[in-house]
């Protein structure tokens, strides 16, 4: 059986690496739906923002080999600013799809502060930021350090002629609030915000569709195999502390699936963090979660919704739309994971569905 001690402890910096995951990996605009009138007018936004994103021609007349370097101090970005489950990450998923070039990176916000990270900035700036177009999926400004990280990486791109498309559940001037002193750093974030225009999104959250709530009863639990791990709660926390988040990536490749008993409330915040970057990680990949209570009725009882697994005491805090995001992907991922077991427990239902859709 597949344990969590099995998986790899790797931060993935090759090409594969910064392409839209596999839950987007194929998504386009023609399958967005647009219930509420700003996800319409964002859908078109996208569209000709990805569309402009064209390879130079250097054989036009009037191209200088060195005009790339020249500052441009207007707008050269797209903020997708929304709730959670409205559709960004689809819109920014569509916009690398459609963007006429080969000179694309798509990336999350975690992801590339972390390569930073291991490959140095200057090593960063010419696999990343060399582009002409960036896809940055979660913009979230978590501590100084990463303002002036992202600040740097993103002044590399902008000046290089790139555009970036981002994401975030946070508007730009409001990146970092409740997290860290950001009246210092002010100056910094604004200087980020200044080269984007905002598109607000609302709608309502597609992926809480479904009654079913993220956490199972512990005999609903799946038992683990060759490509499948089954864990307990304490033991997921455990190695969730012993990685850095950019390494979920190359773990969850690894596995068709986890399974976890005992699932209880996370009473500490960094615990809490590392889980959201966990789900994110899974719900990217379409790597199903079977996640049960405990045995007793009491503990079960106050695990009714995913929101739940979060302590009051900072649920609703500085991290709140986190939190919320989380729950929101987990009830899909649960969702997700629930039908496949039900389809592996009966084959000729599953077969019988089979041969219907051919």
């Amino acid at each position: 059986m597949l344990r969590l001690d099995d998986l790899p402890a790797l931060t993935r910096t090759d090409a594969a690496a910064f392409t839209p995951p596999p839950r987007f990996g194929t998504v386009d605009l023609a399958g967005f739906r647009t219930p509420h009138p700003s996800q319409a007018l964002a859908k078109e936004r996208v569209r000709a923002f990805a569309s402009a994103c064209r390879d130079r021609d250097e054989r036009t007349p009037g191209w200088w080999p060195f005009a790339r370097r020249t500052r441009d101090v207007g707008r050269s970005g797209l903020y997708l600013d929304g709730g959670f489950g409205v559709g960004k990450t689809h819109l920014l998923a569509a916009a690398y799809a459609l963007a006429p070039t080969s000179s694309k990176r798509y990336v999350s916000f975690q992801q590339l502060v972390h390569v930073i990270g291991v490959l140095g900035m200057p090593a960063a700036k010419e696999r990343i930021a060399h582009v002409r177009l960036l896809c940055l999926d979660e913009f979230e400004l978590d501590d100084p350090g990463n303002t002036l990280i992202v600040k740097t990486f993103l002044a590399a791109v902008f000046e290089r002629g790139g555009s970036v498309i981002t994401t975030s559940n946070t508007a730009p001037e409001a990146q970092g609030r409740g997290r860290f002193d950001a009246e210092h750093f002010r100056r910094e974030i604004q200087s980020i915000a200044e080269r984007f225009e905002v598109v607000s999104i609302d709608g309502p959250d597609a992926r809480t569709s479904t009654d079913e709530g993220g956490i199972m009863r512990p005999d609903e639990l799946p038992s683990g195999s060759a490509h499948r791990v089954r864990t307990d709660w304490d033991a997921l926390l455990a190695h969730l502390r012993r990685h850095h988040p950019a390494r979920y990536r190359a773990q969850l490749e690894m596995v068709d699936g986890i399974a976890v008993a005992g699932a209880r409330r996370l009473d500490d915040q960094n615990d809490a963090l590392r889980f959201v970057h966990f789900v994110d990680t899974l719900y990217d990949l379409r790597v199903p979660l079977w996640l049960a209570a405990p045995d007793g009725a009491t503990e079960a009882a106050a695990l009714d919704e995913p929101f739940d697994l979060f302590a009051p005491s900072y649920r609703d805090g500085a991290y709140a739309k986190k939190y919320r995001r989380c729950a929101s992907r987990l009830a899909e991922v649960s969702h997700e994971a629930r039908a496949l077991h039900a389809a592996a427990a009966h084959p000729r239902r599953r077969d019988a569905r089979a041969r219907a859709s051919t």
